[in-house]
Parts: structure tokens; C-alpha cells; sequence
């Protein structure tokens, strides 16, 4: 029997301080179950953009510039970083990274600091993903100040499917 491989950690990223504490609590949580981590950004286009002077093509560049810096600062320093895969999907967050997360080991998302205002009129790409993720999902919270201190304040939510 061949050993399979652990099913990888994906983790969203979105620019903010929060999905940078989530890329580094996933690196790190994948150095330790030694899977590789696939790094998600979700981006949406709407047509309107073209007239303004943005295509489709350069929210794309961006966004792989975006993975690319928000990678090398979560693995610099780090001795033996995970393997690290990553992917600029257009879409809509949160369906976007249910559907990387299919076949994964966990979810990994930031919580911003949000209002529950806020939270009713645009909805919350974490709370979605902890509702409809098919598999377990770790919310970091966006109060962790530093990459050590995300480790007690995760919480894993895991759910029957």
C-alpha cells in the first residue's frame, strides 16, 4: 500500500493584515502535518471596470502579484517552508474558496473586524465558508498580533456533511 500524501491546506488571501495572520498560522499548521499549502485569491470583475481603464487581465496580474508578495513574506526566514502552491480565481470569496476547498484538509480564512451591520449587509466570507466548506474550517481571528499568537486563538469549526 502506498502512503498517500496529506490532503493540502488552502488558505485565503485578500491583502489584508488578517489573511496574512491566516497565510502564516496555515504555513506554519503545514510545516507540522507536512502538506503543501495552496494560496486562494478571489477576485471579481465587473464589465463597468473596462470603461474606467481596468480589464480583466490586469485585476488578474494583480492579484498573482498580490499571491506572490503575500508568499515570500509568509515564507521568509522559515528554514524548511511547506510546498506552496497558488491560484487567482475570478469569482465571488467565498463560493470561490468552498470550491478550492473540496478536497482539502482544511480551510484556512482571516475574520476581519467587522460590525454585525456590516456582517448583514455584505455578509462575511468566513462565516459562508464555516456554513457551506466541505471541510473543516479555521477562522483566525483578526485580533491575533502576532504569527504565535494565532495558534490558541484559531478555532477550528468542523461540521458533518
Amino acid at each position: 500500500m502506498v502512503d498517500q500524501p496529506p490532503p493540502p491546506i488552502v488558505v485565503g488571501i485578500d491583502g489584508s493584515d488578517s489573511a496574512h495572520r491566516a497565510l502564516d498560522w496555515a504555513v506554519r499548521e503545514a510545516q507540522i502535518r507536512g502538506c503543501t499549502v495552496r494560496v486562494v485569491h478571489a477576485w471579481t470583475y465587473e464589465p463597468l471596470a473596462d470603461f474606467v481603464g481596468t480589464s480583466s487581465r490586469e485585476l488578474y496580474l494583480s492579484s498573482l502579484a498580490l499571491l506572490r508578495e503575500q508568499i515570500t513574506q509568509a515564507t521568509t526566514g522559515l528554514t524548511r517552508p511547506p510546498a506552496i502552491e497558488f491560484d487567482s480565481i475570478q469569482g465571488e470569496p467565498a463560493h470561490a474558496l468552498c470550491q478550492a476547498g473540496r478536497d482539502a484538509g482544511m480551510l484556512v480564512v482571516g475574520r476581519h473586524r467587522g460590525g454585525l451591520v456590516r456582517q448583514v449587509l455584505l455578509g462575511s466570507v468566513s462565516a459562508a465558508c464555516v456554513r457551506h466548506a466541505s471541510c473543516p474550517v479555521v477562522v483566525v481571528p483578526a485580533t491575533a498580533t502576532r504569527p504565535q499568537d494565532t495558534t490558541e486563538d484559531a478555532r477550528t469549526v468542523s461540521h458533518d456533511r
